[in-house]
């Protein structure tokens, strides 16, 4: 555990300082490779494409293992890190969020918290527009058209893996539904302001819907009504601050808007099923993480 003077307060955030609005790379990960890599958010988009090998990754308290061939994502904001499990060969690409289109950009969101690696049988395609990329990062320089070439090479990737993940996830008739689009815009709105909008009231009005009809929809839509994804999107970015860093629970409670301690814990047992300090002591065994 860290020192006092060494208490960590937030969650490292990795920024994107990238010369052309991505960083690529083939790499290896093994064991024993991985330890300067915390558990922290980027700012950026990664995209990554496994051809060989296992791993094993946290996002958000989820662990995936994707096995042999695949391809997988993490957005901006979740808190994810490697374990020191499994050896893989692949390719990194991170894309600072500018670059991902709306389009693409809500389908990875729906597929948020959800399914974040996939197998892929025939990875070649993937692998060849890679290797276009990685050479036009290499070529572009100063020179505008060369670098205009890479972002629309980097744009036809990222669109190759939203389709793969809108086919696995099989959303293509949900995209279009109404009800599927109310309830994405709602959870985009509960994603960006869960911290100062409590009242489902509150995003009914965003929306300019009436509070009947946006929870109808959205219980219709996911089963669960409005306040469940508002208390959700809380007690997510509470488990984060209760595991990655030494904040008390008071100082979590009002990172994550609520005004009184007492009354954060108690909605945090009743949604979680036990304390913030329990479920801490619980995450902080290492152990946990290869269950």
């Amino acid at each position: 555990m860290p020192s006092k003077q060494q208490k960590k307060k937030q969650v490292p955030i990795h920024k994107a300082d990238f010369g052309n609005g991505i960083e690529i790379k083939y790499t290896q990960i093994q064991p024993s490779t991985l330890d300067t890599l915390e558990p922290h958010r980027d700012d950026y988009f990664v995209f990554f494409l496994q051809d060989s090998g296992n791993m094993e990754l946290m996002i958000d308290f989820a662990l995936h293992r994707p096995t042999g061939k695949g391809i997988g994502f993490v957005a901006p904001g979740q808190v994810h890190h490697y374990t020191d499990n499994g050896t893989a060969k692949g390719w990194f690409l991170a894309v600072d969020i500018p670059l991902v289109q709306d389009t693409w950009r809500n389908i990875f969101e729906n597929a948020k918290g959800e399914q974040q690696c996939i197998p892929i049988d025939n990875i070649s395609p993937f692998t060849k527009c890679l290797q276009l990329i990685l050479q036009y990062d290499n070529q572009s320089g100063r020179d505008a058209l060369q670098r205009k070439v890479l972002h629309s090479l980097i744009d036809a990737y990222i669109g190759m893996v939203a389709t793969a993940f809108l086919h696995a996830n099989d959303n293509t008739q949900q995209q279009t539904d109404r009800a599927a689009i109310i309830t994405r815009q709602f959870k985009e709105l509960v994603k960006e302001h869960f911290l100062t909008l409590k009242s489902p009231a509150a995003y009914a009005e965003r929306m300019n819907l009436s509070l009947s009809y946006l929870n109808e929809v959205v219980k219709g839509h996911t089963g669960f009504p409005v306040s469940h994804w508002i208390q959700q999107e809380s007690l997510r970015e509470a488990k984060r601050l209760l595991y990655y860093t030494d904040l008390t629970t008071k100082e979590i409670a009002f990172r994550t808007g609520f005004e009184d301690h007492t009354y954060f814990t108690r909605v945090f047992r009743k949604l979680a099923g036990e304390t913030p300090l329990t479920f801490r002591a619980r995450y902080r065994d290492l152990s946990n993480l290869s269950l």
